[in-house]
């Protein structure tokens, strides 16, 4: 009979309802609102760049696990892996994860995790419009949360996306829907970075914690300015580089020094600044441009790791084998230096999500937002984006 019954439906694979989900497999999904079967979502269809970058009229996406939720997207902010992945970056990669996800999370995993067209958002403020059954009371429909994508899925550049219900929180009610959207991404790759990869987690207690100094070089960026406020939060001593007519901005995040790297003597007062516990290069310089000038550190955290790239032009396990190649050509010791590098990546976390929702709500930290872009002109905001030296996040409004 229940073959009879799915050999009579009379939809493609991919136009399956939720109603249908439900009675096939036994998913349970509260509904609020019934979007339609189409919503608007910015795709590539190919890896030509931001040339390729369309407004298209796609299905909307539907749960096909129950602790994911539907999300209408109401902000959404644009970040360098997504200017980044429209040239098909980390395409080989993600590849392997799509496809090892689609194995793992049963009958209808595959027709989600397609490459292409591929939506692209990392980070999003929003309002719940579906829940699976296993999400339970964590969330009502009609909340508004705020939440991010892995980057192996399809993003919240659309109308709607669906996510697991780990990776979405209360928005806080201190930010706006716009605020919101513009912290998730960038403050999770800091968290991680500085934390994690750092090692934050297990070096300090709160006795040691003002004694370490930390340098970001490029605080200004949207990874920069969280980094500061975190580490602030953390009760560290943060030294920051920016050019001329950011310092202000930083001091006001809170830096306790500010170094316009324009300035002849700027890398002088780097240099006397130091030591430093660690280094988080938000300004893509490279570990080579900092052992050339000399800046005395322990540990050197870059946020531009190969890994992606190896496995791009290499595969898979050539390109791994060139990462820990590359790991270990930074990481010999040499005499007087015994620094090592490190890398720091994005990492979709309910761990780091539960700390800067606390942050926001203490008013540890706060947005930077440089500039608000309408739906229809998305295309401008990765424009601006890939042009560089932002003042914060770029925002995407949906409503």
């Amino acid at each position: 009979m229940l073959q009879k019954a799915i050999l009579g439906l009379r939809c493609t694979v991919r136009t399956v309802h939720l109603r249908s989900l439900r009675f096939l497999w036994g998913l349970s999904v509260d509904v609020k609102e019934n979007p339609g079967d189409r919503m608007q979502a910015w795709q590539i269809h190919s890896y030509n760049g931001l040339e390729d970058l369309r407004l298209s009229n796609v299905r909307v996406p539907v749960i096909t696990n129950p602790t994911d939720v539907l999300v209408k997207i109401e902000a959404a902010s644009v970040n360098p892996i997504d200017v980044a992945m429209t040239d098909g970056y980390g395409n080989t990669l993600l590849n392997v994860m799509r496809k090892t996800k689609s194995l793992t999370s049963g009958p209808w995993g595959q027709l989600q995790e397609l490459d292409l067209p591929l939506t692209l958002g990392r980070d999003f403020a929003g309002v719940v419009v579906s829940k699976g059954y296993d999400v339970g009371d964590r969330f009502k429909l009609g909340e508004e949360v705020w939440g991010v994508v892995p980057i192996e899925q399809q993003g919240c550049h659309a109308n709607y996306v669906v996510v697991n219900s780990s990776l979405v929180n209360p928005r806080p009610p201190k930010l706006s829907y716009i605020e919101a959207a513009s912290i998730l991404y960038a403050g999770l790759t800091a968290w991680s970075a500085l934390w994690i990869t750092g090692g934050l987690c297990y070096k300090t207690t709160m006795a040691t914690r003002l004694n370490r100094r930390v340098l970001v070089m490029g605080g200004s960026g949207g990874v920069g300015t969280l980094a500061i406020q975190l580490l602030k939060a953390w009760d560290m001593h943060v030294i920051s580089t920016c050019s001329s007519d950011a310092v202000e901005m930083l001091q006001n995040l809170g830096a306790d020094t500010v170094i316009d790297y324009k300035q002849d003597d700027a890398d002088a007062d780097i240099f006397s600044e130091g030591p430093y516990d660690i280094i988080l290069d938000c300004a893509n310089q490279g570990p080579e441009y900092v052992r050339m000038k000399g800046y005395p550190h322990n540990t050197y955290i870059a946020l531009n790791s190969p890994l992606l790239k190896n496995v791009d032009h290499h595969g898979l396990i050539v390109g791994m084998a060139q990462n820990l190649g590359d790991l270990l050509k930074f990481n010999i010791p040499k005499e007087g230096n015994k620094s090592c590098v490190k890398w720091g990546f994005f990492m979709p976390s309910q761990t780091g999500i539960n700390v800067l929702q606390e942050f926001v709500e203490n008013e540890k930290i706060t947005p930077v937002v440089q500039q608000v872009y309408p739906f229809q002109d998305l295309p401008q905001a990765y424009e601006r984006l890939k042009q560089g030296h932002l003042r914060g996040k770029l925002v995407i409004d949906m409503r």
